[in-house]
């Protein structure tokens, strides 16, 4: 944990529960975070070799920021342990979205899109089966949109955005932009800024792309909304 009105000095931290720890979102308490974890074991001497695909454990766990305790933790069905965690949001009502990396056999196209509220048990959500093929195994950015209500996840390796109704835990659509990955909310309910690896910044919703032009960075994998 850092202090950002102190130059980002570092004021404590805790235990992740879990292995690779990548991503983490405040629920609307202001004291429970909840934390993806990744469940991919590597070694500095291996550079960025994967060393237990075999039997990997991503979890999602919640942990008290005051106090550090775990206060949740919750793995996927055994079948499904593969499906790294890697991003996640939350959205309205405290839901946490959260977008997988599958690191099995590359035809199995698992479902990568889950679904969790505290006490509950994860749910992930397949895309159509015209949509699953293209997201190429990969959610590389995951958020939620001004209200809440609707969240966007990248699949950069199949240059595709779907958009899913939180409430419902459903499809609503997708938009194709080139090696896109970074997303941000926008001012505004269900539209969301996309950013691309070729140099686009667009917006776009579950219609498509709305507006789009180019511009001299190439953009890498995330974006945040700065209110």
């Amino acid at each position: 944990m850092r202090d950002a009105d102190a130059g980002y000095k570092q004021i404590g931290e805790h235990a992740g529960y879990g292995v690779g720890p990548h991503d983490l979102a405040l629920l609307s308490d202001g004291r429970t975070v909840v934390i993806a974890n990744g469940g991919i074991r590597t070694h500095p001497d291996a550079k960025r070799e994967e060393l237990n695909l075999a039997d990997m454990q991503p979890s999602l766990v919640y942990v008290d920021l005051e106090t550090g305790d775990l206060l949740e933790e919750h793995t996927l069905a055994p079948e499904l342990h593969q499906l790294s965690i890697r991003h996640l949001t939350v959205a309205q009502n405290d839901t946490v979205v959260f977008g997988c990396q599958y690191r099995g056999p590359e035809e199995d196209l698992p479902p990568l899109i889950g679904f969790h509220r505290r006490g509950e048990t994860p749910v992930i959500v397949p895309a159509p089966k015209t949509t699953q093929p293209g997201l190429r195994n990969y959610i590389g950015s995951v958020t939620a949109d001004a209200s809440g209500g609707i969240v966007a996840d990248s699949a950069p390796k199949g240059g595709l955005i779907t958009y899913w109704d939180v409430a419902a835990r459903a499809f609503l659509g997708t938009c194709a932009l080139g090696d896109s990955c970074g997303l941000a909310p926008t001012h505004h309910s269900a539209s969301f800024l996309l950013t691309s690896g070729e140099g686009w910044l667009a917006t776009g919703d579950a219609g498509g792309i709305m507006a789009r032009r180019p511009s001299r960075y190439h953009w890498d994998n995330h974006a945040i909304l700065v209110r």
